[in-house]
């Protein structure tokens, strides 16, 4: 039973590689697969201009782009081990009772916040069937879209007017891997 379970979930996300030149997923058939993350955004405190601008986008896109998009939807823990380890340094190196008590308690709160906090992420796939259809679209995509590129300075979350941001290859793994195994926690 269990193997019919493993040969299903490589006849539903049939990876074969990942092509590095050009960066996305290669599948056993020969098409390519990638993933981009939709930039998250304040809808509630933005500019109510921008939003609109952004909707347009949006609209722009779907009505310009004409091959297979999949929008996913991943809930990720909250991970909080790098806070977790500072305060437990300040915890060691701390000579005040006093402040003794605020380090537990920023302790606490932070393991707190690791078991019952999520952080929701959206994704967009793309499929292609040659290389060839790979540059057009993506040139398609980053007009419309616009694409924030792994090492570019555009800042946080919210710095540039880019929609969607490129993804490393680990991270589109840990994806596809979340996509076959549901209950699996990665960060």
């Amino acid at each position: 039973m269990r193997k019919n379970r493993i040969k299903d979930i490589k006849e539903n996300i049939p990876v074969a590689n990942y092509n590095k030149k050009l960066e996305c997923m290669q599948m056993q058939d020969g098409s390519y697969m990638d993933i981009y993350l939709i930039v998250p955004k304040d809808l509630v405190n933005g500019d109510p201009d921008d939003i609109e601008m952004d909707c347009f986008t949006w609209a722009k896109f779907y009505k310009t782009y004409g091959l297979d998009v999949e929008i996913i939807s991943m809930k990720f823990p909250c991970d909080t081990s790098k806070q977790q380890d500072y305060w437990k340094k300040l915890h060691e190196r701390n000579e005040n009772p006093l402040f003794d008590q605020m380090i537990q308690r920023k302790l606490s709160e932070l393991e707190y916040r690791e078991r019952h906090t999520v952080k929701k992420e959206f994704y967009l796939q793309f499929f292609y069937s040659t290389e060839e259809e790979i540059s057009s679209s993506r040139k398609t995509i980053e007009s419309t879209m616009g694409i924030r590129f792994l090492g570019s300075e555009s800042g946080g979350p919210a710095g540039g007017t880019e929609l969607l941001e490129e993804l490393p290859e680990e991270k589109k793994r840990q994806i596809l891997f979340k996509i076959a195994n549901k209950n699996s926690q990665i960060f």
